[in-house]
């Protein structure tokens, strides 16, 4: 979803579901702050996954400390792309090791350099990191 369909979504849930009106107009403000406070420019759809993602991590933690975030986890997960899971990420990384001249736990930040570019925000850097470091010890 881009920016255009959020305000748009956001106006439509404004008569029928208030909660997630209200989820989406605070996404829509933390996106632009987001923009704003880099260079004051147009808030993209980078800023809105951006948004998203630190909005989802509030709510967690909210949860964790027994707040109670209505639907907000479930309205966010819509912005926030799909990760690969831990078969499909271990697959990637073995190929990308197997393209190596050798397995020396120096070049972990040329494989890590290499999975960000090609499949960014498709997979959990995290897990792909662990991974890549067991792989190349």
């Amino acid at each position: 979803m881009n920016i255009k369909e959020l305000r748009k979504e956001m106006m439509l849930a404004k008569k029928t579901d208030p909660e997630k009106s209200t989820i989406l107009a605070m996404l829509l403000d933390a996106t632009q702050k987001l923009a704003k406070a880099d260079g004051n420019r147009e808030a993209n759809e980078k800023d809105l996954l951006a948004a998203a993602k630190r909005e989802m991590k509030m709510a967690h933690q909210s949860i964790d400390a027994g707040i109670d975030v209505g639907n907000t986890v479930n309205i966010l997960e819509v912005f926030i792309p799909k990760t690969m899971g831990p078969e499909e990420t271990q697959s990637i990384v073995d190929a990308v090791i197997a393209q190596l001249p050798e397995k020396n736990p120096q070049l972990m930040g040329k494989v890590m350099g290499t999975l960000k570019k090609e499949y960014g925000e498709k997979l959990n850097m995290g897990i792909a990191s662990q991974m890549v470091k067991n792989a190349l010890s």
